[in-house]
């Protein structure tokens, strides 16, 4: 049996560690953030407002800097470490993986259940376009 069998679009993400679109909206008005660990190409294809593409290889080598390199302010901030991360990426499978890894690593990581499909079906919006 294949991902595709084991996590179909319409069906919750069995990782107890995912967040429902209400959820992540929640936890993204508190400060939070959305990481997108897609290809940039999927990503220009169409992403969550806000989310900041983030390649997995630069997770490894340093989360932190990865994730909030481009905001000065956020690296001095001593509560950053301590904001949400929800995790996007092409199958639910893949997000929590990611989350799991961040959350080894001291990070509040959590993936969107469903991705960006349940996004979608929510009635979110997701933008065209490349990283700004």
């Amino acid at each position: 049996m294949g991902w595709r069998e084991i996590f179909r679009a319409d069906e919750p993400d069995p990782d107890v560690t995912a967040v429902p679109v209400a959820e992540a909206l929640g936890l993204l008005a508190a400060g939070g953030v959305v990481i997108d660990v897609r290809s940039q190409a999927e990503y220009e294809a169409g992403h969550i407002p806000g989310a900041r593409l983030v390649s997995i290889h630069d997770l490894q080598q340093d989360a932190m800097t990865a994730i909030w390199g481009a905001d000065p302010l956020a690296m001095l901030d001593p509560q950053t470490a301590e904001k949400t991360i929800v995790v996007v990426s092409a199958t639910p499978a893949h997000a929590s993986a990611i989350a799991h890894l961040l959350r080894d690593r001291g990070l509040a990581a959590r993936s969107l259940a469903g991705g960006l499909l349940a996004w979608a079906k929510d009635g979110q919006v997701l933008l065209p376009g490349p990283p700004r």
